[in-house]
């Protein structure tokens, strides 16, 4: 046997373990190792964390959403006509929210259609019947990116939504009843459809530009190519001509994550209780991709909320107490089965269906474009509008500008960062075609 200054070693006749105090054995040989961190002789032989969850708790009743009153001042379109889907659905009648800025002029050709995101309304900008700030509120407006001294914007609740337009939370005429999960699957060439009812209730034969972000802006990018005799020009911002496998696997668990709160009762909550949890924790999954890590570190680093708190499973950090806040803001503000309807929308975009190819599909497109991409965005990465832009040069078109912006704000840069995106829409090449000469 031989002794060493802080081991003592012996044979032993079997394999044991230990490790930090508990004793080991390798190849017949017991060793035993101090324990850095010595307890007292009377120390208790177990201490765990308190088991209090505060965040786990839920009102029995859950809150009461009140998104059908988010957005007022809107003007309603109200087709009588069926409208079938693309997936086969039919709709016995559709309603549509819209609200317009500027002034459409006698020829009829400086309308703007402005696509909305997923969970956006058609309150794009603050206006007399409704003074509560627009989601595009800074790029709207006399000498802004979309100029209403000189275009006439009209912006459209996505069909499936829940302001104003029809969707899941509507009432179905011929049962009486909230369609629920019962309203047809509509794809984003549904949306662009029904959108264009609204444009020839205005009489207006062509649009001068198409403009979007994230679903809206595939919708910009398909709005030219099914209609490629009504759109001048289009800009399309942190979209795609395809969705990514990783796009639709967050959006896949956001699904999951709503539908398995017991309350979402299989869409069928609406004069029960309201699936408040699941619809909080999809929104807080969401925001992670709007977002980007660097913006991340420099607001909230590794600070916590309560830093004289013990640690716990319930929000500890800022970066945690921000997302729960703010989730738990929407989602008493957005219908649970309209995001359902709407991100599986965005799964399902390809600009290759009905084609033979996605080159072929992007071919359609024949009018000037301007395709924005982030550096930072994550849900949407910059290879896929680097992507877009290619195939619609390779497919023939010649006037294709492409912007890639460094900004911290991931995804949600078209929302928030108004110096650069609103410089690229009016400083590019594009100015050409987005302001009258």
């Amino acid at each position: 046997v031989k002794t060493c200054s802080m081991l003592r070693c012996f044979t032993a006749s079997r394999l044991s373990t230990r490790l930090l105090g508990i004793t080991y054995t390798q190849s017949r040989r017991l060793v035993r190792v101090p324990d850095p961190y010595p307890e007292a002789a009377d120390a208790p032989r177990f201490k765990g964390m308190e088991a209090y969850f505060p965040c786990m708790a839920q009102p029995e009743d859950g809150p009461e959403p009140h998104y059908q009153g988010v957005v007022k001042g809107y003007k309603k379109l109200h087709s009588t006509e069926l409208f079938s889907c693309q997936l086969g659905g039919i709709l016995p009648e559709i309603t549509l929210a819209y609200e317009t800025y500027g002034q459409l002029n006698a020829a009829k050709d400086n309308a703007i259609l402005l696509h909305c995101g997923l969970s956006a309304s058609s309150h794009a900008k603050s206006h007399k019947e409704n003074t509560d700030l627009g989601w595009w509120e800074e790029f709207i407006g006399p000498g802004h990116a979309l100029d209403t001294n000189k275009f006439f914007i009209v912006c459209v609740n996505n069909l499936s939504g829940c302001y104003g337009s029809s969707g899941p939370s509507s009432i179905n005429p011929v049962t009486e009843k909230h369609y629920g999960t019962t309203f047809p699957l509509v794809t984003v060439k549904d949306m662009i459809r029904s959108q264009f009812l609204v444009i020839n209730h205005f009489g207006i034969e062509k649009l001068h530009a198409s403009v979007g972000a994230s679903l809206g802006g595939m919708q910009s990018l398909l709005a030219a190519a099914l209609f490629p005799d009504r759109i001048a020009r289009i800009v399309s911002i942190s979209a795609c001509v395809r969705s990514h496998p990783s796009s639709i696997a967050v959006r896949y668990v956001q699904r999951r994550i709503l539908m398995s709160d017991s309350n979402w009762n299989n869409g069928n909550y609406y004069e029960g209780t309201f699936p408040h949890r699941g619809m909080r924790h999809a929104r807080e999954l969401g925001m992670i991709g709007y977002r980007s890590g660097p913006e991340w570190a420099e607001r909230f680093g590794t600070e916590r909320a309560n830093p004289n708190e013990s640690h716990s499973f319930c929000p500890d950090y800022q970066i945690e107490t921000y997302l729960e806040k703010k989730a738990e803001v929407f989602c008493n503000m957005y219908d649970p089965n309209s995001m359902l309807y709407l991100s599986k929308a965005m799964d399902m975009f390809d600009m290759s269906v009905g084609c033979n190819s996605l080159t072929e599909g992007v071919a359609r497109v024949k009018c000037p474009v301007l395709i924005l991409g982030v550096q930072s965005d994550i849900l949407f990465p910059v290879h896929q509008q680097r992507e877009a832009a290619k195939l619609l040069r390779q497919s023939g078109n010649k006037s294709v500008v492409y912007y890639e912006l460094d900004s911290k704000f991931g995804h949600d840069t078209f929302l928030l960062d108004v110096q650069n995106v609103g410089a690229a829409v009016k400083a590019s090449d594009i100015l050409n075609f987005l302001c009258f000469q």
